[in-house]
This record gives C-alpha cells, structure tokens and sequence, in this order.
C-alpha cells in the first residue's frame, strides 16, 4: 500500500483551500469549457510569460465541468483534462460573440432553476452573456440589472455563496469597495461594505472556501462578514498557477500519477464520513469524491487535516470523529470544527483497536462495527466496547484489497485500478467469489473509458 518516494515531494502543509488547481481537474464533456474545438496544448512560453509578469487576471471561475477557467485580456487560462500544465487560448475560440476582455465571470449551480443551474455567465460592462452547454442562452446579452435586479453595471467581480455558507443561495458582486449581495430565489440585493477586504479584480469559491484575487495576491475572505483570515495575502504564483521553481514548500514539484486522478495508479484507502463527504487517499494527497460542482482534485493531506502528513493507509468515520490509520499509529480528527485533530494523537493503533496495522478500514451508516481487513481476512470491532476487542477473522473471497468503504450503496473494496460492489456486509461475508470487478477512474471520477 505504498507509494514511491519520488511521488511524494507534495506534503506541502497548506492552509490553503487549493493547491495548484491548475493542474489537476474534471475531463470535459461535450459542451464544456472549449466546444469549438479541441483543448490546446500546453505553451511553457506562455506560462513562463504568465508566471514573471506582475498582471493580474480579470475573472475566475469553474467551468460548467469543474475545469477552472482564468481571464486576462483576450485570453482564458484552464486546467487541463490530463496534463500536468494549464493551456490558454483566445476568448473568441469558446466565446466568439463576446468580442473583448471578461470584466467577471460566474458559474451558477441552481438546480432548483434547471435553466440557470450550471450556467456560466460572462461580464463586459453594462451586459451579461450566459452560456448553457458552451452555447449562448436564448434572451443573452442582456443589461446585468435585468438578469440581476439592483446590480449595477461595471461589476468587478462575481462569486456564487451556496446555502450552507450564506443561509440561501446568493451570488456576491464586487464593484469597488463595495459588495452587492443578490438573492437568488427572492430576486433583491442588499448592498455591503466590507473595508478589511477591499476591491477585488476576480473571485471563486474552491471547496467551500471563498477568494478575493487582486493584482498578483489573494486573500481568504468569510462571505457573510468578508474578515480576511489570518496568514493572507498571498501570491498566486506560489499556489494557483504551476509556476517553475516556486510554491510553498517543495518548489512546486509535479505529483505526477499520484494527483491524476484518471490514473490507474492504486489508491490507499477510501472514506465515507458523518458529513456524507467521500475522499480517496493516495501518496500523500485526498480526493473528494463527492463535490462534483467543484471538480475532483487532489489536495495535500495537510489542507484537509492539519498537521497530518505522509500516506494513510485505512480510514473510517464514526460519532462524529474521522480516523486515520498510518502504519502502526492512529489519528482521530473531529468531523465538524474544521477537522480539529483530538489531543493525544497520534497514538498506537494496538492501543487504540487492538490491532498492529491493518489493509482497509470502513464503518457503515449508523453502526458502530468496524470492519478492518488484513490481506484476506475480516474482522470486526465493536466500537462502543472499552477496552476495545477485535472478533475472530472471516475469510474473504478477495486475497488483499487496497482499500474500503461502506455507503447507503453498499460496501466498495478497492484493489488497483478496479472496486467490487458488495449490497450489504452480509453479502460480502457469504461470498464465495469476488464481486464483478468495475472501473475506479469511471465510477468515481468520470474519467473516459
């Protein structure tokens, strides 16, 4: 269940909502950020230009796939399908009807509103462009107060703040020093200022985190109050774009299959936490699996839990705490309060649950039995016991797994590039033979077969 060392010059302790999501991101349908015509290959002059300039960009946002998309003048950088490097090309080749620079740009996810849900809306003054499926909306352009009633024309910047972060689904407009909050399903916008934040050039929201970008820095904001978190600004050579000998930590080295999500390269370990969140650990870094609006990235593991670093082996959630098994030591994590590691940890998984290491880890919705596999055995810990005892072991019809989770869908072991489905633990107890083995980069992350 390890991974080559040269894979793992990534454990860059991020308090960071993203590191480079330029570089890795959600393959393109059709329709997506480019359906005039096949993606460009990547220009290192054109990122080495981008990465000495002191420019900043007009506009950011994720495309109607997830992709990240950044504006400057007659130009759109975007995350590549598969390479390790942005590429950029006219606005004209995705956008002919544009004709000039993007001034803001927005992706909305409105699914109560099928006609504006995944729609990408592009600002150039006093009007708006909307483009579903990358072709231009029936009724667009139009004047932005019509489309967005008691928003000004001339806006700076624009982010969508999801329910669970603004109390209803809002989109932010920046204009100046001022922030006009517009209300999706009532249709008003109340004006704000928030001076600790001051004007931003572009705006997005990467994994429940929102950024203010200005010239070359960017700044962590909150988006009910706009209080600037601690440690910002900071620049976006250093973590938003690859950019040759910088970034924070190891000087901006390639994770190369690691953080490839299309790979097939074997993950370590699956989790299905408390929250309903889904991640996939593999060579230091975490995918989120179940946050298709904002692409599937890799992330260092330190982003998601501080301090942790290295590889994780097994994972399970229970009673609201997250547990990390690496090697022959165990991490528990509160779900909620920003992943807060308890105090006292890391300590001996022996200790812990009565078991030297172990393969694959998972609890199901609801239970207190934990199942942890070892080469081809199962066994089971009840977690409410104290001292804690590990049950006789089963025999599976599987000689290792990589991995394992348990979800409302059943159980999932992984083994290299391909999982087995199993209804209930039941089944996979009583099975004979391995369940029909399926494609991980498929299933889980929508890659092309």
């Amino acid at each position: 269940m390890r991974v080559p060392t040269a894979v793992l010059c990534l454990a860059w302790a991020l308090a960071l909502g993203c590191a480079h999501p330029l570089t890795h991101s959600k393959p393109e349908a059709a329709g997506g950020g480019h359906p005039h015509g096949a993606e460009p290959p990547s220009n290192d002059t054109d990122l080495a230009q981008l990465c000495a300039d002191e420019g900043s960009f007009d506009a950011a946002t994720l495309s109607e796939n997830g992709t990240m998309l950044f504006f400057r003048g007659e130009e759109v950088w975007e995350s590549s399908r598969g390479g390790l490097q942005p590429h950029t090309r006219p606005l004209a080749t995705s956008w002919p009807e544009l004709g000039g620079p993007v001034e803001a740009a927005l992706r909305l996810y409105h699914q109560q509103h099928p006609q504006e849900h995944q729609s990408l809306y592009l600002f150039q003054g006093e009007q708006v462009w909307a483009y579903a499926g990358g072709q231009l909306r029936p009724g667009f352009p139009r004047r932005i107060g019509d489309e967005f009633p008691g928003v000004p024309g001339g806006v700076d910047a624009a982010v969508e703040c999801y329910p669970e972060d603004c109390g209803g689904e809002t989109v932010l407009f920046f204009k100046g020093d001022t922030v006009y909050s517009f209300d999706l399903a009532l249709r008003v916008t109340k004006p704000r200022v928030w001076p600790g934040l001051g004007p931003c050039s572009a705006a997005l929201r990467w994994l429940e985190r929102y950024y203010c970008l200005r010239g070359t820095h960017f700044y962590r904001f909150d988006p009910l109050t706009g209080k600037v978190h601690i440690g910002y600004p900071r620049d976006l050579r250093d973590y938003f774009i690859p950019c040759p000998g910088r970034g924070h930590g190891q000087g901006n080295a390639s994770w190369g299959d690691a953080g490839d999500r299309c790979s097939e390269m074997p993950f370590q370990a699956f989790l299905s936490d408390d929250t309903g969140r889904i991640y996939a650990f593999r060579g230091g870094l975490s995918f989120r699996l179940d946050s298709w609006r904002d692409g599937y990235h890799a992330w260092p593991l330190g982003q998601m839990w501080p301090e942790l670093e290295g590889e994780v082996d097994a994972a399970f959630a229970w009673d609201g705490r997250t547990y990390l098994i690496q090697g022959s030591q165990v991490s528990i994590f509160l779900s909620e309060q920003g992943r807060r590691r308890v105090l006292g940890y890391p300590r001996a998984l022996q200790e812990e649950l009565g078991v030297p290491s172990a393969d694959a880890a998972f609890t199901c919705p609801g239970s207190a039995h934990l199942y942890l596999i070892t080469g081809d055995r199962i066994r089971l810990v009840d977690l409410t016991q104290t001292p804690r005892h590990v049950g006789e072991p089963v025999l599976l019809p599987h000689d290792h797994v990589d991995g394992a989770m348990c979800t409302n869908d059943g159980v999932f072991l992984f083994r290299g590039p391909s999982y087995h489905q199993y209804s209930s633990v039941a089944q996979l107890l009583g099975a004979q033979q391995p369940a029909p083995p399926q494609s991980i980069a498929t299933h889980f992350f929508h890659c092309p077969q």
